[in-house]
């Protein structure tokens, strides 16, 4: 049997029903594209998550003055505190070797005005640690110093953001900016960090010394959360352990008495992420699953309806010498040939999905391979599997049976 030339008037058979080989080719297109997409775009949004979280830092520990409940993947704040305050900072530096960088953290709405011209964005009081945590350096101008910041001082830097928002991209540098009423001089412009996990601009951002934000800016003596950064991911995992004790001690806080304040780290805002977004890409993937199983059903009504056409071309095939096994594989590369077409369509949109997705979300491009490889192996058994039974009723006609139902 020559397996080249059957395959070969199979496909010459296909082509020749132009319309109903595009329409029972399409369920496995279909599939095959949901699969290579929700895959791609699956893993394309999971390494844009990692990526963000390690822009905020590495080994990062966050306490939160307050309580906290997690319903599903969302953390709800139920409690709010005033008892954590700069002294926690500096109990912390100096009883905890195992924190190579702290600084504390209180942020607020502003709205920055220079020159006529003003924007709502997120005012941070921080100190000056906090750059050297996430990794954010000055791309003009500097860094305000630890000095300033023990002398409140009202300097700033500002998210490229804002420079956009309020300067018309020029360099603000030495310029002069109302927030809240108060002057700050500009010393330095931050380098970008795009959006967080929430989808907020991490760039519209204006940071000012911590000691200058509590009292010339919000009026407050308390914190809103203590930034850590542990020696190593070991240290990281038993900080805890070490900052609870003092913590409680400096708050007074009885024994069997509830903390006030609440832990978060790297590793619980990845696994929330990671694990809705592979949830997503599961069921999605189980509705490509789906549509190729209903592409195979189109498949086998297709090659049925095939063999009915077909009947008087078996029984002279069979009548001319042709064996049960040739007919079985001709009908076998048929039904193969369709699903094969019908993947080759679906890799093709599927891919180009996946381009445009990373593209207009602006995710590191992830092309997926394996599942890739993995849905077109899918496809092209699932068009043999549907195929086999109409290759096997078609193998079993017998010459002269088929030869009076055709006529």
């Amino acid at each position: 049997m020559n397996v080249a030339r059957t395959l070969k008037v199979s496909l010459e058979v296909l082509l020749g029903h132009k319309l109903r080989t595009l329409l029972s080719s399409a369920g496995i297109a279909i599939g095959v594209a949901a699969v290579v997409l929700m895959v791609g775009a699956g893993q394309a949004a999971e390494q844009d998550v990692v990526g963000k979280v390690r822009s905020m830092g590495t080994n990062l520990l966050v306490v939160q003055a307050g309580r906290f409940r997690t319903h599903g993947n969302h953390r709800r704040q139920v409690a709010t505190f005033t008892t954590m305050t700069p002294r926690d900072v500096e109990l912390l530096q100096r009883n905890v070797p195992d924190i190579t960088r702290i600084s504390g953290y209180m942020q607020g709405a502003t709205v920055a005005k220079y020159q006529g011209v003003q924007t709502s964005t997120t005012l941070a009081g921080v100190q000056p640690s906090l750059f050297a945590i996430r990794g954010m350096t000055a791309t003009s101008g500097r860094i305000f110093t630890p000095m300033e910041e023990r002398s409140m001082q009202r300097v700033a830097v500002v998210g490229p953001t804002v420079v956009t928002n309020l300067f018309n991209g020029t360099d603000p540098v030495g310029q002069t900016v109302q927030l809240n009423k108060v002057l700050f001089r500009i010393v330095g412009v931050a380098s970008p960090r795009g959006q967080d996990l929430s989808g907020n601009d991490q760039d519209d951002v204006i940071y000012i010394p911590l000691s200058t934000a509590m009292v010339r800016v919000f009026h407050v003596a308390y914190l809103q959360s203590i930034i850590m950064q542990a020696s190593s991911p070991q240290a990281l995992a038993t900080l805890p352990s070490e900052v609870t004790p003092i913590l409680r001690q400096s708050h007074h806080l009885r024994a069997g008495k509830d903390d006030d304040f609440a832990y978060q780290d790297q590793s619980q805002l990845l696994a929330s992420e990671q694990e809705t977004t592979q949830a997503f890409t599961f069921l999605v993937g189980s509705v490509a699953g789906v549509s190729l199983f209903t592409g195979g059903i189109g498949i086998l009504a297709v090659m049925l309806i095939s063999i009915r056409e077909r009947t008087r071309e078996i029984g002279l095939r069979r009548a001319l010498g042709a064996r049960r096994w040739d007919i079985l594989v001709q009908f076998i590369l048929e039904a193969g040939s369709l699903s094969g077409m019908g993947g080759l369509a679906g890799i093709v949109v599927g891919i180009g999905g996946v381009l445009l997705t990373c593209h207009l979300l602006k995710w590191p491009l992830t092309l997926p391979w394996r599942a890739t490889l993995l849905a077109a192996g899918l496809s092209m058994v699932m068009g043999i599997l549907f195929g086999l039974y109409p290759a096997m009723k078609a193998a079993r006609l017998e010459p002269a049976t088929a030869l009076h139902a055709a006529g």
